[in-house]
């Protein structure tokens, strides 16, 4: 019982955490971009090997990011 406790404690947690970041206008981006510095494209991957493999024999700038906090494009 005190391991379905503790799953509802950390989704609550969790909802709070997710609404003050979309106060704020950010999101939790759990993807892996990779980015194009020179055309702007942008590519989304699951993990760091499938991210590598893609870049293997590309040609120009690329940006890696983390999965982590971003702003949202959304307008105020």
């Amino acid at each position: 019982m005190e391991e379905e406790e503790l799953q509802v404690k950390k989704s609550r947690l969790r909802q709070e955490i997710e609404a003050m970041l979309e106060k704020r206008d950010m999101i939790y981006e759990n993807r892996i971009s990779v980015s194009n510095l020179e055309c702007e494209e942008t590519y989304y991957f699951d993990n760091y090997p499938d991210a590598m493999e893609f870049l293997k024999g590309k040609k120009g700038r690329w940006y890696i990011t983390a999965p982590g906090l971003k702003y949202s494009r959304r307008k105020r």
